[in-house]
């Protein structure tokens, strides 16, 4: 298959300065997203904010250069009440998306990068965190958690502010009374932190970059480009909410057929229009192979 097709999706982080953007760059660094250099074109752009949209966050996202996954970084700060920040900016992200037309994702940034980098959760700060499971210091405010005294130093106070916050800090300490190891603390954080919800809906804003990037590298002509074509179009469909039969009989080939050619002939976009004839392909040949026999018209 050709070269092109195995590049990675690479994105650009954008947003106005102070929203986190270097927080949000190695979140997804850690993570194995590739970020494009100051000179590479771009697929996907990572657009990040910390609170309510400003008019230009909102000319940015009405017409960006790519397709578009938005950030609500800082999601810890989103207010305590109810079932916590992350569900609070969970809503608002929704309300975002309504609003704009492009996918709104939480994040709890210190957390995610304390969850992405093998550097930040060390013998150190665990120790400083199994401290406060027996002493616990006073978390009314960061100045409170600095200034009041404490068994910890006010260096080792601030070293856990600056990599976990306050957020990171309740989440973990919690983790570790409830017998959590370092592996433990760090799967706790990165549950804590939304990160993987995030990086789910940069896959899936993906998915026609990658879909259209196979599609101009081949010409779909042997089985494995069939099926490479046709599993590139369900993720495509799939990202956009819908749900494609997995059956691996006959029955089900020809019955998925049946179904994405009719799709593929209603009102729909290009794009969709050319994944369900994609798909529609892949399940004749599988359905071919699976021996299906096609019987004369009467």
């Amino acid at each position: 298959m050709c070269g092109v097709v195995r590049l990675p999706v690479r994105v650009k982080v954008a947003g106005r300065p102070g929203c986190g953007r270097r927080t949000v760059t190695r979140v997804l660094r850690g993570a194995g997203v590739v970020i494009a250099g100051p000179s590479e074109l771009a697929d996907l752009d990572i657009y990040v904010l910390a609170e309510a949209p400003k008019p230009e966050d909102r000319r940015a996202l009405a017409q960006p250069p790519r397709p578009v996954v938005a950030v609500l970084n800082k999601a810890d700060l989103a207010g305590f009440g109810g079932e916590g920040p992350l569900a609070a900016a969970a809503a608002r992200c929704r309300r975002l998306r309504d609003l704009t037309g492009v996918p709104f994702y939480p994040l709890a940034g210190l957390a995610a990068v304390a969850a992405v980098d093998d550097t930040v959760v060390d013998d150190e700060l665990v120790g400083a965190l199994r401290v406060l499971t027996t002493d616990p210091a006073d978390v009314g405010s960061t100045d409170r958690f600095t200034a009041t005294a404490h068994r910890l130093s006010q260096a080792t106070r601030q070293r856990l502010l600056t990599q976990l916050d306050l957020f990171g800090i309740a989440h973990g300490v919690l983790a570790l009374r409830e017998g959590a190891d370092r592996a433990g603390l760090v799967a706790a954080l990165r549950r804590a932190s939304a990160v993987d919800g995030l990086l789910a809906g940069i896959d899936a804003a993906a998915a026609p970059v990658r879909y259209q990037r196979l599609t101009t590298a081949n010409a779909a002509e042997s089985d494995q480009q069939v099926d490479a074509r046709m599993a590139a179009a369900i993720e495509v469909v799939r990202a956009a909410g819908m749900t494609v039969d997995d059956g691996v009989t006959t029955a089900a080939h020809l019955r998925r057929a049946i179904t994405w050619q009719r799709y593929s002939r209603g009102p729909v976009s290009p794009l969709h229009r050319c994944c369900g004839a994609d798909i529609v392909r892949g399940s004749l040949r599988l359905w071919e192979r699976a021996g299906g026999v096609a019987e004369p018209l009467e």
